[in-house]
């Protein structure tokens, strides 16, 4: 393994949680901001974080090695080549001492409040979850809770108001997003991590994913955990070579689990809305729960298929869920960014 730059901070406890942040390039637009908004996490109790740098050559490894110098709780190591995002998490997760790893993407950024929700979830999850990942405002699955036409630099105080409305749900999920989320260190163990067989990336998270289901452990989605997402910058400008490694990668995956099921994003937002209907009839609607609803209802129809004859068996596959909102007195409805962001 690389050498570390930086070191932990003396400690008599092992950390409950560790951050694991893979940077890649471009430091001025991902690691850097996703570093900054978790500035506070090194000086967390429970908390310890790793800076794994996958060879930039742009000038990005020398910058996250003068974070890591500026902060001595940053454990920070320097990759030799481009291991890709399994390889490069799996780096970062050999080097972490915590309970729970979580794998942050360094196109993410954490708004005020989400690190203490992330911990709050964790301490609250029964043994047999394994794997916890926050929604957001892109994402694959039912993760997502999208904001149309919402500028990047607004989606993170949304997140954080939603954060003050606490649904305290935790929704199964058939599969996570790994642009974050969080992981039990020994159920990562006994899975060997991320198979570098993917490379560079795409669906090796659809593969430990499966793996984990396999293994009989639960994956979830934390309601309350909000982490944006700027989505697709490990593989900006790498042209028809990135289309080129996912349909690759889409072959492997299918080779390997048979029974795969590669779901539109609409069927998962869908079964999240299932669950929190459920969860609100059983418990009654609070007002968390009414504004998630509104938003993943506005998410449905904001989803639908454009074919005519698509569109028409989606609402009739959904139409449950119509009459549930209808007859709460839920209507469709996105937030809105606030007057002063």
């Amino acid at each position: 393994m690389a050498s570390s730059h930086g070191s932990h901070a003396v400690s008599t406890a092992a950390p409950f949680l560790s951050l694991v942040v893979l940077s890649f390039k471009r430091f001025d637009t991902t690691t850097g901001p996703c570093l900054q908004t978790l500035a506070d996490a090194p000086s967390h109790p429970r908390v310890e974080l790793i800076l794994v740098d996958n060879n930039s050559d742009d000038g990005a490894a020398a910058r996250c090695a003068e974070a890591a110098k500026s902060d001595s709780r940053i454990a920070f190591l320097p990759q030799a080549k481009n291991l890709g995002f399994a390889g490069g998490m799996n780096a970062g997760v050999e080097a972490a001492h915590g309970e729970w790893v979580c794998l942050v993407n360094s196109d993410t950024l954490f708004p005020r409040g989400a690190l203490e929700s992330l911990l709050a979830t964790l301490d609250a999850v029964p043994a047999k979850v394994a794997m916890v990942g926050p929604v957001t405002n892109a994402a694959g699955n039912g993760q997502r809770l999208p904001l149309p036409d919402v500028p990047m630099d607004r989606v993170a105080s949304i997140g954080e108001a939603a954060m003050r409305l606490p649904t305290r749900l935790i929704t199964p999920t058939y599969r996570s997003d790994f642009f974050c989320v969080a992981v039990r260190r020994s159920v990562w163990q006994h899975l060997n991590g991320l198979d570098p067989i993917f490379g560079l990336g795409y669906y090796e998270d659809f593969d430990f994913s499966l793996r984990l289901a396999k293994a009989g452990f639960d994956q979830v989605i934390a309601e309350d955990v909000f982490v944006a997402h700027v989505g697709s910058a490990t593989f900006s400008g790498m042209g028809r070579e990135q289309h080129e490694l996912m349909r690759k990668n889409r072959k492997l995956i299918a080779a390997r689990h048979p029974d795969i099921c590669f779901e539109h994003v609409r069927v998962g937002n869908a079964r999240a809305l299932r669950h929190l209907i459920e969860h609100a009839r059983r418990s009654g609607w609070t007002t968390g729960l009414r504004e998630r609803a509104a938003w993943r209802y506005a998410a449905m129809l904001w989803d639908e298929a454009r074919s005519p004859f698509k569109r028409w068996r989606w609402r009739w596959h959904t139409r449950d869920i119509r009459l549930a909102l209808v007859a709460a007195g839920i209507d469709p409805q996105f937030p809105a960014p606030s007057a002063n962001p």
